[in-house]
């Protein structure tokens, strides 16, 4: 594994009323170019601490997702406009070609709600990339609460009175809890996601802004298929702690995989960025790339 020998530097991009701000770590004569995803409510800069699993001639574009660090969605006359992933990956091939970057492979490196944006992407423009490395990937199974909240009137409705109520709410969840009808690590994720009317509000819009970066199975399929062929992996790694997005939600995915598709665990729970927890992924990255 090699330590990172990148510069970091701000960047963004405008285009059809979307502004998206990015982290550009850039590396000495770089080969390859990583599009990196961040998890909900992270920050774009988190992403550099996975350079070394990569070569060092390796630069990234950390792209901050909307809603989070100073990237802005069009003005609407709807709250919650909707992002086409078209839309997001034209941006992204304009961006990276007025960076200087349209000339070499590029890669996708997602965590968490970033997995489930770089599967999405790679669905639908899988010979735009050369390979994908997901960590603790969200995108494998869509929850009923977020069926609900992100995809029902009556559940947004739901949400919104929750957010005006938010103390209440957060009583309503220790109860819960209390009398043991939630986990404990279900009780501090939902306490985390509604803290405050800011981050019940970030939730919200997340989850509408994103709602059709949604990855389905005949669409993996049929891009996962040619990956042999072209000498390209797709790595998804999981924590064995994991209790926000746990192994199992893979499983189905599984059956479908070709030789050139790796499901891996490590020990660790949903964080993955720091340095031991990135020398592991780093070690079983390694070993399935050149197994096959």
């Amino acid at each position: 594994m090699t330590e990172p020998s990148a510069i970091s530097q701000g960047t963004s991009f405008f285009s059809q009323g979307w502004t998206w701000r990015g982290k550009l770590f850039l590396a000495e004569n770089p080969t390859r170019i990583v599009i990196a995803f961040h998890g909900f409510g992270r920050s774009m800069e988190e992403m550099g601490n996975h350079l070394p699993l990569y070569p060092s001639n390796t630069s990234m574009l950390s792209i901050g997702l909307s809603h989070h660090n100073g990237s802005l969605v069009p003005d609407h006359s709807n709250s919650f406009p909707v992002l086409e992933p078209g839309v997001f990956h034209q941006a992204i091939e304009g961006w990276l070609a007025e960076l200087g970057f349209s000339q070499i492979p590029k890669h996708l490196l997602g965590y968490s709600l970033g997995g489930r944006i770089a599967l999405t992407l790679f669905e639908r423009f899988p010979l735009a990339y050369h390979g994908m490395i997901l960590l603790a990937p969200d995108g494998f199974k869509k929850t009923m609460l977020y069926r609900f909240a992100a995809e029902t009137a009556l559940g947004r409705a739901c949400w919104a009175f929750l957010d005006r109520h938010g103390e209440a709410t957060q009583r309503l969840i220790r109860g819960l809890h209390r009398f043991k009808i939630i986990p404990t690590h279900l009780k501090r994720f939902a306490l985390q996601h509604t803290k405050d009317h800011a981050m019940r509000q970030l939730v919200i819009q997340t989850w509408e802004t994103h709602r059709l970066f949604w990855p389905s199975r005949t669409g993996t399929e049929r891009a996962w298929c040619k990956l042999p062929e072209r000498g390209v992996h797709v790595i998804a790694v999981f924590g064995s702690r994991d209790t926000i997005v746990p192994w199992a939600w893979s499983k189905p995915w599984q059956r479908m995989s070709s030789s050139h598709v790796h499901f891996l665990t490590i020990q660790s729970g949903h964080i993955m960025h720091h340095p031991d927890t990135v020398e592991e992924l780093g070690n079983v990255i390694f070993k399935a790339s050149n197994e096959t």
